[in-house]
């Protein structure tokens, strides 16, 4: 895998910081708490294993148990 594969377009970040935003608001908890971190790290490996639909990564999220 080159560099170049592994570089994810602005609109992906600004995709996933979306999900990311918007599942921390329903728990109502900060996007730099510990949960918050780890619910980033979620959605990126998810997107990085081929999750790449906003739709997709937002229903993984609100079905993961606290």
């Amino acid at each position: 895998m080159s560099l170049h594969e592994d570089v994810i377009s602005d609109a992906s970040i600004a995709m996933m910081r979306r999900v990311l935003s918007k599942e921390c608001a329903r728990r109502r908890i900060n996007p730099d708490s510990i949960k918050g971190e780890d619910l980033a790290h979620v959605i990126m490996h998810a997107f990085r294993s081929g999750m790449t639909e906003e739709c997709e990564l937002t229903v993984l999220v609100r079905n993961l148990v606290d």
